[in-house]
């Protein structure tokens, strides 16, 4: 296999020149004008095989992004307005890239600590990319099938960042599946609602370009009410996870007809209820509504179902099934000693095949724990209970251990005790899910006891260490934190006392 994340790009631009390829930021880019920014990038990149790139959804992301693939480097996203100081300089210190490429925000967060852990090459896509030296822009550095392409790094239970590796052959796989799928093509106009750091935006860069589509990215300041983005812009395909359409829907934006011209949509990265999946395909009467699940450690998606086909809801809880596997990609139960279980059993679901990521990076011992040989055969343990119905289906049922998605965003409880437990000096503290609505989180409250730090110093030194999704919307001090049988924190027991008495939450703040 001889293959570049950028290459189909490069050929539509060779063919289409002309044809819109990014919108962003109120401006539009062609394929020709995008490929002579990113070609040029790429030059300047030389040989590094590692590229950091600390930007957020602007030109300058997108040219860094196409750029390092086009070089034949794998990049690394790392946003530049939710990671503290700490996090990202432990992120660099893992990875070690060997350049990093900015833009205006990230080249301000580029404090003297972080320049001297960064790379010696900088690249400042901040300015006017016009200015970039001219050159012949040269084809995509092909690599081979265990080339890697990326690394998305998410949230680990011993409070350090864990990078999940991504070869490029699981997402040329996991791009030709979603293209025989959703059969995009030029005329299509697809969004762009996630976060670089967040997989699901390769999904939405690379199936836009692979086709001579163009990517539309949703300013910040409409993402969770983009209901006139949609129609401004005449979409035709979409892409966010489900709490952006639960917030318009609670706005009262999903009025049924009012999004005529999408013809496909796609949910990704929680649970979609399905009430919810149901007021989206009443606004977007002539779009498929897919639901896509998958592990970033199962590059982007693997198993997905499409609403209204012939799987039934799942019951009790109301959401739409995971689905079937997608081609290419293995799925089962298994019990706790790793024996596969029959149709109708519930037990952890494990994936195999060609999309699975290499590993975590530089976590030999952690790699052997969760990607275990099970038969012979190398299977990823999700952590999610599942059971697969009589057609086939898989129905996601919760989680086996306290990870949580919030916005999609993969959120591990015990790193938020963890960092919580350092800035307070205490163990004696908690944090859960909270409050949930229509079966997606909305956010994180945090417990403590017998700590001298009021609960807005202790915030503060957590969004000096955390990213901004992870840090508590709330700490609530209690003189004893309750506890189990066991002897154990009685998480269920702090839920039930916001549930009874939301005023404690704001009292509390």
């Amino acid at each position: 296999m001889n293959f570049n994340l950028a290459s189909p790009f490069y050929e539509q631009a060779r063919a289409h020149p002309e044809n819109l390829a990014l919108r962003v930021l109120g401006r539009s880019y062609s394929y020709g004008e995008l490929a002579a920014l990113t070609g040029s990038a790429a030059a300047m990149l030389g040989d590094a095989r590692k590229v950091g790139v600390l930007a957020s959804r602007t030109l300058g992301a997108y040219v860094g992004i196409l750029a390092s693939s086009w070089s034949g480097a794998a990049y690394i996203p790392l946003s530049p307005t939710k990671l503290p100081d700490e996090r990202l300089a432990a992120i660099l210190e893992i990875v070690r890239p060997d350049a990093l490429v900015v833009d205006a925000v990230g080249l301000a967060r580029m404090t003297p600590a972080l320049r001297a852990i960064a790379p010696p090459l900088i690249l400042d896509l901040s300015g006017q990319l016009d200015s970039l030296p001219e050159g012949r822009v040269e084809a995509p550095v092909l690599r081979g099938a265990d080339d890697l392409a990326y690394v998305i790094f998410t949230s680990g239970t011993t409070g350090v960042p864990k990078g999940v590796v991504i070869k490029l052959g699981s997402i040329a796989q996991f791009l030709e599946a979603v293209r025989v799928r959703i059969q995009p093509v030029s005329a299509d106009r697809i969004s762009q609602t996630s976060e670089l750091s967040f997989d699901v935006s390769v999904f939405e860069m690379f199936l836009a370009w692979g086709s001579g589509a163009s990517v539309h990215v949703v300013p910040a300041t409409q993402l969770m009410s983009p209901s006139r983005f949609i129609t401004d812009h005449g979409l035709t395909i979409w892409s966010s996870v489900p709490s952006i359409a639960a917030f318009m829907r609670g706005m009262k934006t999903l009025k049924p007809g009012a999004f005529p011209s999408l013809r496909y949509s796609v949910f990704c990265g929680e649970a979609l209820p399905y009430p919810l999946a149901e007021a989206w395909q009443a606004a977007a009467p002539w779009s498929i509504v897919d639901n896509l699940y998958g592990p970033t450690e199962a590059t982007v998606g693997c198993v997905s179902a499409t609403v209204g086909a012939e799987f039934p809801a799942t019951p009790t809880l109301n959401l739409v099934p995971s689905g079937l596997p997608l081609p290419g990609v293995e799925a089962a139960v298994v019990d706790d000693s790793f024996a596969f279980l029959p149709v109708g059993e519930v037990g952890q679901l494990v994936l195999a095949g060609g999309q699975l990521a290499e590993g975590y990076y530089n976590e030999p011992e952690l790699n052997r724990e969760r990607f275990p040989t099970i038969d012979g055969k190398r299977w990823y343990l999700t952590g999610d209970l599942t059971r697969q119905d009589e057609h086939g289906a898989f129905h996601h049922l919760g989680r086996m251990d306290r990870q949580i998605k919030l916005m999609g965003q993969r959120v591990e409880l015990e790193e938020i005790e963890a960092h919580l437990r350092s800035v307070s000096n205490s163990d004696n503290v908690a944090a859960v899910a909270w409050p949930i609505e229509d079966g997606l989180v909305q956010g994180v409250v945090g417990f403590t006891s017998a700590v001298s730090a009021s609960p807005q110093e202790l915030l503060e030194s957590l969004r000096r260490t955390l990213p901004s999704y992870m840090v508590p919307r709330r700490i609530v001090q209690l003189d004893e934190l309750p506890h189990n049988a066991s002897g154990k924190i009685d998480r269920k027991a702090l839920v039930l006392s916001l549930n009874e008495s939301p005023s404690l939450c704001e009292e509390a703040s």
